[in-house]
């Protein structure tokens, strides 16, 4: 393949990786030969339109999935609604909602919690769409800084097993 094609794909894959998992993705455009400036610019990029894609179709998931979910079970009793399990993250989850609020959410999205799930749980949540997205996007910029610095200049991504 041409030498550009390859570049694009490695372009690609980390603004992929940026958009579901974001911590993840600047260390790997480390390890693929990106300089700070243009792994910022590719894992900025991929995270805001990882989260566009999933706060803006958070809708369409949710509707999708009871719908999934109303095909595979068949339901015993009708009138009793089945009874939710919390897990470690669906209570990790409430907890900072509760305690931190929006703010708090947006942190921790990039960094702890992946983008589908924050942009989802934000989504479901919060009611002012475009002031969740720009705390969102805000929050990715400042996250996007700190971990391509860590990565980029102190060369933490040498320790991370490929």
């Amino acid at each position: 393949m041409n030498d550009d094609v390859i570049h694009l794909i490695k372009i690609l894959e980390i603004a992929l990786i940026a958009g579901l998992k974001f911590v993840l993705a600047p260390f790997e455009a480390e390890r693929q030969g990106f300089n700070f400036r243009e792994a910022f610019l590719i894992t900025t990029a991929g995270g805001i339109i990882g989260i566009f894609v999933f706060f803006l179709m958070g809708e369409v998931i949710a509707y999708g999935w009871r719908k999934l979910m109303g095909f595979f079970k068949k339901p015993l009793n009708i009138d009793k609604k089945p009874k939710k399990k919390f897990t470690w993250t669906r209570r990790f989850i409430i907890r900072t909602k509760r305690n931190f609020g929006l703010a708090g959410l947006v942190i921790i999205t990039p960094s702890i919690i992946s983008i589908p799930i924050g942009s989802f749980v934000i989504h479901r949540f919060y009611r002012k769409k475009g002031k969740s997205i720009l705390l969102l996007i805000v929050s990715l910029i400042c996250w996007s800084l700190v971990f391509n610095w860590i990565a980029q200049f102190v060369k933490f991504s040498q320790y991370i097993p490929k």
